[in-house]
């Protein structure tokens, strides 16, 4: 075993929202080494990887340990990314293809970077602020690692991009001791041999292996690195209203009619509320209690500004909750209740959830700077639905009355996204995404009301995904409803680049099984006994 992996056996591991706990054979940590900085790190996963596979075992890679699904845990090897922070630009003369964003007053070649796979979502804001970009969205967290946030659709609020995983250009992935590629969309490539010849990668330009890969929770192999387009660092200029649910669900039939090509589909719901109306917002969240019918509602509002340093505001002392933190970065703080107490603790609970501010303006890095997480005694727990926008009223109403009828013992979270080209992204609906996430604190209690939650969905008629970092139903029948023809589609595309079924084994965990994606390990042997 080379110098720069430590191997840890019986390893005990715990997800960060204190959900999920499991003992594993070992956990492998890959560290770069000097000259290149990479290739110690390329080399330890391949190394890695051919002891897996001498033992037919199973290997997982996992991040910052945000899912509070199993997603990113197998019972067998693990491997902790985190070490691979390396980040570079790419040269022009292995750019090819077309930027997603033409409008960027940046050239397109100086904003593609390469990020290995361990490299978390505030140090890349950090390393890119200071040279003048940053990326196009993010979630409200930010501990994730780049390789994790895309592999599940980590996706913010920003629903005239979409999902993290709809700016990645190309993948690095290794799919055994001596394979890996750099995969990218022939219809729109970014890199030419020049630079996967530097990493000494097979190139593959196919648009469905690409869009299967990208939301694949590392099923395709284990990623190395990804190439990202970012764009000029820009400001939000951020509102947040206390109001009642009532009256911003106007907010509704305007994104049901929304059109991507103009940039003034909201001005009477701006209007409405007394928001900045020259443009439509960059960003909207709505965070609802839904045990009150006045006051029950935080509206936040967010614009994209050009970035002007004068014009910042200053940073938070710490002393308050902070513009833009995730609500289940705070849903520890959460009192324990039961029965006819839930619904004041709930109420009580809900004026920490966010603050009424007014322009309040700072870029994204400090805007979505916070990745501290109070831990419940028994866990945080959330499941994230995806519903059409001309159906997310029904959806949230149908939501909230389950909510009180089972005293959930948690908030509701409502954000607008984009749909995503990738194949089993649950941001998928067109002309946006409404995503319901569900935060409170883990119980018998909560997990039953999902369950109800997902049956009254059904019984409604109204189609619905689940955020594959989060909790839920993800039996076979349940994707097949969710996805269709996609789901096959996926694993035809899995197949090819995973042509052995021990490689295919190699990359499946319980989370895959579960999903009926899973196949067993081969049988030995097959010659003639004497």
């Amino acid at each position: 075993m080379s110098d720069n992996i430590i191997v840890t056996p019986n390893y005990q591991w715990s997800n960060e929202h204190n959900n999920l706990h499991k003992q594993v054979l070992r956990r492998y940590q890959i560290d770069n080494g000097t000259d290149p900085i990479w290739k110690d790190g390329l080399d330890g996963i391949m190394e890695m990887i051919k002891q897996v596979k001498a033992g037919k075992e199973r290997l997982r890679s996992y991040g910052g340990k945000w899912s509070l699904s199993d997603v990113a845990i197998c019972n067998d090897s693990i491997h902790d990314s985190k070490p691979l922070k390396f980040f570079a630009s790419i040269g022009e003369g292995s750019i090819v293809g077309k930027p997603l964003f033409p409008d960027d007053p940046k050239p397109y070649n100086k904003r593609l970077f390469f990020f290995q796979s361990g490299a978390q979502i505030m140090q890349i804001n950090n390393a890119l602020e200071k040279r003048g970009f940053c990326l196009p969205t993010t979630g409200a967290s930010n501990g994730q690692t780049i390789a994790g946030a895309v592999s599940t659709g980590t996706h913010g609020a920003a629903f005239t991009v979409g999902a993290m995983q709809d700016y990645v250009r190309a993948l690095h992935i290794v799919t055994d001791e001596d394979e890996h590629y750099f995969i990218q969309p022939k219809s729109n490539p970014v890199i030419n041999k020049n630079f996967s010849n530097i990493f000494g990668a097979k190139l593959k330009n196919d648009d469905d292996l690409f869009y299967s890969a990208l939301v694949s929770f590392g099923s395709f192999g284990v990623i190395h690195g990804l190439i990202i387009e970012t764009v000029s660092l820009y400001m939000l200029e951020a509102y947040c209203k206390r109001v009642d649910y009532n009256d911003a669900e106007t907010l509704f039939p305007a994104l049901a009619a929304f059109d991507h090509s103009k940039t003034d589909n909201l001005k009477d719901f701006q209007a409405q509320f007394g928001l900045p109306k020259n443009a439509d917002p960059y960003h909207i969240r709505v965070i609802i209690n839904p045990y009150e019918s006045k006051d029950n509602a935080f509206l936040e509002v967010m614009y994209k500004r050009k970035y002007s340093k004068p014009k910042l505001s200053p940073l938070p002392d710490g002393s308050g909750r902070r513009v833009g933190d995730d609500i289940l970065s705070v849903i520890g703080g959460i009192a324990l209740a039961t029965g006819d107490l839930v619904p004041s603790v709930v109420s009580m609970f809900f004026g920490e959830v966010a603050e009424e501010y007014d322009k309040y303006i700072q870029t994204p890095r400090n805007i979505f700077g916070d990745s501290t997480i109070q831990k419940p005694k028994d866990g945080g727990a959330s499941t994230e639905l995806g519903v059409p926008i001309d159906r997310a009223q029904a959806a949230i109403r149908l939501v909230m009355q389950k909510a009180v009828q089972a005293n959930f013992l948690g908030v509701i979270g409502v954000r607008f996204v984009k749909p995503s080209k990738a194949t089993l992204a649950f941001t998928r609906f067109a002309p946006i995404t409404c995503t319901i996430e569900l935060p409170g604190l883990n119980s018998g209690s909560t997990q039953a009301f999902y369950r109800s939650v997902f049956g009254a969905m059904d019984a409604a008629a109204i189609p619905f995904t689940l955020h594959w970092g989060q909790e839920g139903d993800y039996s076979r029948e349940r994707l097949d409803k969710m996805y269709g023809a996609s789901v096959n589609a996926w694993q035809k595309q899995r197949t090819r680049l995973l042509p052995e079924s021990l490689q295919r084994y190699m990359f499946t965990n319980d989370f895959t099984k579960r999903c009926g994606l899973n196949e067993p390990a081969p049988l030995q042997g097959g010659d003639v006994i004497a």
